[in-house]
């Protein structure tokens, strides 16, 4: 991975970690990664592996693709988001998350959809 990118990773992961108020400390507890990778990844200093990006992935509030893709979208960062959210969810709710979430995306098509016409 270019410098550049690892600096990006870096920064995003500090990002995420702070967002959640974790210390590297805390965060190296959750996710099994020593404290010492984490500050190297959020320095920008070492190429993470796969494995230890989907440790801290798991316990941040970002995706792996978030982490490892400079340059997304913000469409693509919403979808992102979305299923960020449906795998916070506790699993025997996911499906009351998607139906409402369906429901709510049909309201919304509806109502552009008038504004449109009117």
């Amino acid at each position: 991975m270019p410098i550049d990118d690892l600096t990006a990773l870096g920064q995003k992961m500090r990002e995420a970690r702070k967002k959640k108020d974790l210390t590297q400390q805390e965060l190296a507890d959750l996710s099994h990664v020593s404290v010492k990778q984490i500050a190297s990844i959020e320095k920008g200093q070492i190429n993470p592996s796969y494995l230890i990006l989907k440790a801290l992935a798991k316990v941040l509030p970002i995706s792996l693709d978030d982490l490892i893709n400079p340059d997304v979208s913000p469409e693509d960062e919403g979808a992102n988001q979305m299923k960020m959210l449906y795998c916070s969810c506790p699993s025997e709710m996911r499906e009351t998350l998607l139906h409402h979430t369906q429901e709510t995306a049909k309201e919304l098509t509806e109502l552009s959809e008038k504004f449109e016409t009117d």
